[in-house]
This record gives C-alpha cells, structure tokens and sequence, in this order.
C-alpha cells in the first residue's frame, strides 16, 4: 500500500498542488476504482487462525512484525514493542518505546531495533532490555534491518545509516539525491552476502557493501516516464525477493524483473506498476499490481503464468507463498487464499481489525498478519 508523498522542502507547495490535482477528480476516482464485490467459493479450504492478540494500532505506517527462529516481534504506533512466542501466541515481554514507533520491527533474533516518527532509533536484547538509542537526521517508515554485526536504517532523504550492533556507534552513510515527488510506501532493504540491496525512488536497485558503505553496483528496475513529476513515479517498492543468488522487485509505474543479486546484471524485466512488494519461489514471481490484480510470472524467463482479477483495487498487501497457496490481506482485514499454480481463489480469512498494510510474514509455514488496528494473528493452512 502506498500513498504519495513529497520531501520537506517542498511539502507545501506540492502538497497542495497535488491536493488540487486529485480533489478535482476524486468523484470520478471514486466510480472507476470502487473495490470489487467479495464472490463466494466454491468448496473453499479450511483456514485457522492458530492465535491472535492485540498488539496496538499501526494506522498511518506500515508496522510489521519480524520473525525470527524462536520468537515474533511486533511493535504498534502508539509505541508497545513485545515479544511473542510463535507457537502459543502467547506475549512474552512488552515495553514502551518513548515517542512512538513509525519504522519497525528489525531483528537477528539477539537485537531487536525500531525507529520513531522523527528519526530516532531504539535497540533492544531479546528480554526486551533497552541497549542504545540514537538518530538519523529523517523520518524512518520502514524496518530497521538486523544482521552482520550492523543496525542499518533507511530514512526517507533516501538514506541508509549503519549503526554498531554491539555500541550504537555510527559505522557508515550511504545516500543518494532525493527526487521531486516520491511514494509513502513500503521500500525494505535486503542481505545479500557481504551487501545489502536497497530499492530507491526513480526506479534503481543497488548494492551496497557492509563493510563501509560503498556503492557496488545500481541497476535500474524501470525508467521513469512521462512530463510530470506524477506522471514519473516509479519508486521500487516493497522487501526485494532474493533466492539462489537471484534478486526480484517491482516498481510502480514500471516494471517487475530479475537480476544477478552478485552483479546487478539483467536476466529479464517486463512492463509492470507494482502496487505492493513481490513473493519470490523456486519457480515464480508474484506480484500485485496497483490495481490489486495478483499476477504470476515464471522466475526463469519473466512469461505471465496468470492474473486474478476479482480483487481489483482492494487495495491488496504484497503476497506471502506458503507452499501449494499464496495470501495477500486487504484494506478490510480479510486474507484471500489463491492457489499458486493457477491464481483460482481457494479460502479467505476474515481478521478484522482494519486494513492489512504490512508485508505478511511466515513461520514454519504458517502466515502471519499484522492489521491496522492492532490485530496479530497466525493462519494454518491446509496444503493437500
């Protein structure tokens, strides 16, 4: 899910000539993209929610829980950061984050890492005991990621900061030049061996060295088009899939594609406006498109496997493939099943609690959800 946004030095001019912009059209918006009508099926799967509690609203970030061998961990707006078992769904710890929580949750599974509205970060052990805090000069709306010895964070002045895990001290600063108009949407970073890929505004993937934060190879996803600055939106968005050496993203505006995750080198790319992050299997590429289509597309040559369009602007979660099905939630809490081989819906899951916005997550191959309004639930579903 995504929304537009603009830097801050620009935020009042823009803002209000893109208010102008879609205001003028928002009743014929309306009509052409009202959600589409939930269907019955068929013979659906049984779906069951292994557990589910209340975290604490995340409305107006893209929150998600991080899950790690032996624990979950989930953090709400209002700043609630704790520690679920993955098994029970019982809460091991809870702590309060001072300021509130925008960008999170980030672990190895020894720390635990968030940030706040204004940039500041908090780190945790994995008893939930405060271990340091420090600040990035911008707003952070994605997880921190934990790894490597490193806390890197991407902040919205299209910057990554790496931070000692051990000390908090600042390692390293990679940045790049912050475009007229970007999307308010999910845009994670990745390891890929002794790098971390990053997607960035205006359709470029790159790779950048842990070590010290020097560049290693930029590939371009898609390229932005058009007269206008709205027009030229082709943010990547969502966590890049990577998988045997292979990475995968999308952009909006743009295009889906696969690259050498060691080189940055093209394997194949197709025109594609991403409307969420990709799910990645041995044999496929998922993916939503902004106008909540699920489309499948062969890992190994880009070709269309197929498209299901009874979700249309639903305003759909990026996939998460759990086995023989895959799952994407929607802005009214429910979970649809779609059989991967073919995209026919097969089961749905109604979790309440508003809108998925986050990333679903998985776990011994379960799939958990995060909504909105606060509800944390695991779904088991049946693979035969």
């Amino acid at each position: 899910m995504m929304s537009l946004a603009v830097p801050r030095r620009a935020a009042r001019v823009g803002g209000l000539l893109l208010g102008l912009l879609l205001g003028a059209c928002a009743s014929d918006a309306e009509k052409l993209t009202r959600p589409a009508a939930l269907k019955a099926i068929d013979a659906p799967i049984a779906v069951q929610a292994v557990w589910q509690l209340d975290v604490g609203g995340s409305e107006g970030t893209f929150l998600r829980p991080c899950v790690v061998e032996n624990a979950i961990y989930a953090a709400s707006r209002t700043g609630n950061l704790l520690r679920v078992d993955p098994a029970s769904g019982k809460e091991i710890w809870r702590v309060a984050v001072a300021g509130g929580i925008a960008g999170g949750v980030g672990s190895d599974g020894l720390a635990v890492a968030v940030a706040g509205p204004r940039g500041d970060i908090a780190v945790f052990d994995a008893a939930g005991k405060p271990l340091w805090t420090a600040q990035v000069p911008s707003d952070v709306i994605v997880p921190p990621l934990v790894g490597h010895g490193l806390v890197l964070v991407r902040s919205t002045d299209n910057r990554v900061t790496a931070f000692d895990v051990a000390k908090g001290t600042r390692r390293w600063v990679f940045q790049k030049q912050q475009p007229a108009l970007t999307l308010h949407g999910e845009a994670e970073m990745v390891f890929a061996g002794d790098n971390v890929l990053v997607g960035f505004p205006s359709g470029r993937m790159g790779a950048i060295a842990l070590s010290n934060g020097a560049g290693r190879w930029e590939a371009g996803v898609s390229e932005p088009k058009g007269a206008t600055e709205v027009e030229r939106l082709a943010d990547v968005l969502g966590v890049p899939g990577i998988l045997d050496d292979e990475v995968c993203t999308a952009s909006f505006q743009g295009r889906v594609g696969c690259f050498d995750a060691r080189s940055g080198d093209l394997h194949w790319a197709r025109e594609f406006s991403a409307g969420a992050g990709i799910a990645l299997a041995p044999g496929a590429v998922y993916g939503v498109d902004a106008s909540s289509h699920v489309n499948a597309f062969a890992r190994a040559s880009g070709a269309g496997l197929w498209q299901n369009s009874a979700l249309t602007y639903r305003t759909l979660s990026a996939p998460v493939v759990l086995g023989k099905v895959m799952a994407v939630g929607d802005f009214e809490g429910k979970v649809h099943l779609l059989r991967a081989e073919d995209g026919k819906l097969v089961g749905r899951y109604d979790g309440g609690g508003g809108p998925v916005i986050s990333t679903p997550q998985t776990w011994n191959g379960a799939a958990i959800f995060q909504t909105a309004h606060g509800r944390l639930f695991m779904l088991a579903v049946p693979q035969s």
